[in-house]
């Protein structure tokens, strides 16, 4: 059976990462032995420890409903646990946005965050520190069936009023699409949950991969933290299409405001296109079906302005199955080992290059540092030295008095050293308390007054207002 590609690679760079680190920790130790660190140094090593410690690799998934996103996440990353982990089935699986992490200072367990939480004033990156707020569902890794039952609650919809849909920011009254979405009671159905978290243990999880599942587009507008902060941010975004169907307008639309543009990063972005299996026509000649799947793939490069080489057809479902099954012809006909490569080959080298580069620019200027006070130390010794070699034939009264001269020396030095250390803890609180001044904390409650004090003018436009401030809230954060 083909090798997993990205879990390769992946492995790989986890191993790198630990080894920089480790060299990194062996260096600060080296210059805790030569007494050439000190509180500030220390405090720069430890932060650049923490952010390799703490260094993620953040994969986002983006489609239309019924697309394939979860399956063929389920075909990448759990092949292994012999069954789809994700639901994944006919029409709207994934209801809310997902994102499959792990934390080891959590349960295992998957986290949603109530619907309700819409009508509040706070992101969902504000909720994530109020844990109080979540429904937790813990689980077993071992027991599969209860793993996959309690996944099917990202799928769980509830039935409400459209003023309530509406309230929620789920349902547009001008919105043709909303309208056909209503029941013959007038009721719509909306996600039980705003915003689910699966914490699990897998490999490449525990390695920091981080997986966004998008519900559909219709999320991407209801949700300005997807748009504003977690898929400009995304490492690599993969945009799932049909593979019959191609490019929608709908598609174009989401793919040029959300994913790619002036605004946004250029490298990582990829196009799926997905269920090629539904091209297989037995009537039809291996040629015919590879001209229709190439046309489809051109066609798509022309609209979304990608290089035809990032733009790759797959059958998700046949893959999971052919790596289920070990049916090596199946996976190889079902092309997800090329979508493997392709990201393994540029989104794990341009992770580690950018790792790299950035550790490299910090330990140059603390080894340069070093260097300085080492270069500082040879030339007083050399001095010493010179003075020492003066005093061959010299008396006894001399000598003591250079030692006399020498310790007075230390003790002056001693003494600055001491002022120089307390004037600087001091300078470190005037710091703090000018930050403290300045911090978040006083800007948010500035712009909290900036908001009801532009609320409460008569020129607002009252509707707009939530949206402005929540985006202007967003910005801050």
């Amino acid at each position: 059976m083909a090798e997993n590609q990205i879990a390769h690679q992946f492995t790989a760079y986890a191993q790198w990462r630990k080894a920089l680190f480790d060299s990194i920790s062996e260096y600060q130790h080296w210059l805790t032995e030569q007494e050439l660190i000190d509180s500030q140094i220390e405090k720069h090593i430890q932060h650049i420890l923490e952010k390799l410690r703490d260094d993620k690799l953040n994969v986002a998934f983006v489609a239309e409903f019924s697309r394939g996103k979860s399956e063929l996440i389920n075909a990448i990353f759990f092949a292994d646990y012999g069954q789809r982990m994700l639901p994944s089935s006919a029409g709207r699986t994934t209801m809310c946005p997902t994102e499959l992490l792990y934390d080891a200072a959590l349960p295992t367990s998957l986290r949603l965050l109530p619907i309700e939480t819409r009508l509040l004033d706070a992101t969902t990156s504000e909720y994530k520190r109020r844990p109080e707020e979540w429904t937790i569902f813990e689980f077993n890794i071992k027991d599969n069936e209860t793993m996959q039952e309690t996944f099917k609650q990202v799928s769980r919809t509830k039935r409400v009023s459209v003023e309530d849909a509406e309230r929620y920011g789920l349902y547009d009254p001008n919105s043709a699409d909303d309208a056909m979405n209503l029941n013959a009671d007038g009721s719509i159905d909306i996600p039980c949950w705003r915003y689910a978290v699966i914490n699990f243990p897998h490999p490449l999880l525990e390695q920091g991969l981080v997986i966004f599942d998008t519900p559909g587009l219709n999320a991407i507008g209801t949700e300005p933290e997807l748009t504003l902060n977690m898929l400009p941010n995304a490492h690599a975004v993969l945009f799932i299409l049909a593979a019959d169907t191609g490019v929608t307008k709908s598609e174009i639309d989401v793919w040029r405001q959300f994913i790619s543009g002036v605004r946004f990063k250029q490298k990582g972005r990829f196009a799926v296109l997905n269920k090629i299996d539904g091209l297989w026509d037995e009537l039809k000649q291996d040629a015919e079906i590879e001209k229709e799947i190439v046309k489809q793939v051109e066609s798509s490069a022309s609209l979304l302005g990608l290089d035809t080489q990032h733009i790759f057809p797959v059958s998700a479902q046949k893959g999971l199955l052919a790596r289920i099954n070990g049916d090596e012809k199946l996976l190889t006909q079902s092309r997800l080992p090329l979508l493997e490569k392709a990201l393994s080959e540029e989104l794990m080298l341009s992770k580690k290059d950018i790792v790299r580069s950035n550790t490299q620019g910090e330990i140059e200027e603390l080894i340069n540092n070093a260097r300085t006070i080492l270069a500082a130390r040879t030339l007083g010794l050399g001095d010493q030295l010179e003075e020492l070699k003066g005093l061959r034939g010299k008396n006894e009264d001399v000598i003591a008095h250079m030692m006399s001269k020498v310790k007075t020396d230390k003790e002056s030095f001693d003494k600055g050293l001491q002022q120089f250390q307390a004037l600087r803890s001091i300078f470190s609180q005037q710091a703090n308390q000018l930050l403290t001044l300045l911090g978040m904390e006083v800007l948010k409650e500035q712009v909290k007054t900036t908001r009801a004090t532009m609320l409460s003018a008569n020129f607002t436009k009252t509707s707009e207002m939530p949206w402005m401030c929540s985006l202007l809230k967003l910005k801050i954060v």
